[in-house]
């Protein structure tokens, strides 16, 4: 087993397990309910070149943002067992969650501000929520997905 998959493993393993965890991690098609929402509003940035979109950070730092007019939703950013070369997860209305790579921050202003733990923000028919330690996770229809530092569940 490489060093990559055990440290997956055993990060998988303890967040199961609870260990120092105060709630449970987020999983694909999570209970989005229980998040507090907030104000979509509040996210828009002065940009007029990304008017309607709302960026937001997770307190860890990761640039995340849901475009608008049903537009694409995902991070710039990438789980430990995202397939190498990858440094985006999107996810859309008529595209299943995946990794991709570009040249580019696609999810990520700088007038993006830190969407907290345990909140949620809708925009149009896109809802993402901060979980535990960060975790993201955003439903889109019938697609969506969930990421952490260590995983990713897609769908």
């Amino acid at each position: 087993m490489s060093s990559r998959s055990a440290l997956l493993a055993c990060s998988v393993a303890a967040l199961a397990a609870g260990l120092g965890a105060t709630a449970a991690p987020a999983v694909a098609n999570g209970d989005l309910d229980n998040y507090t929402p907030v104000n979509p509003a509040d996210y828009f940035v002065a940009d007029p070149a990304y008017k309607g979109t709302v960026f937001f950070k997770t307190p860890d730092g990761r640039n995340c943002a849901i475009y608008w007019n049903n537009g694409y939703t995902g991070c710039d950013a990438v789980s430990m067992d995202a397939p190498a070369g990858t440094n985006q997860l999107r996810v859309a209305r008529w595209e299943a969650a995946n990794f991709v790579y570009s040249a580019e921050q696609t999810f990520t202003h700088p007038e993006a501000k830190v969407l907290p733990e345990g909140h949620k923000i809708t925009h149009d028919q896109t809802t993402c929520g901060i979980g535990y330690q960060g975790t993201v996770n955003c439903e889109v229809v019938d697609h969506g997905f969930v990421l952490s530092a260590v995983y990713s569940v897609l769908h």
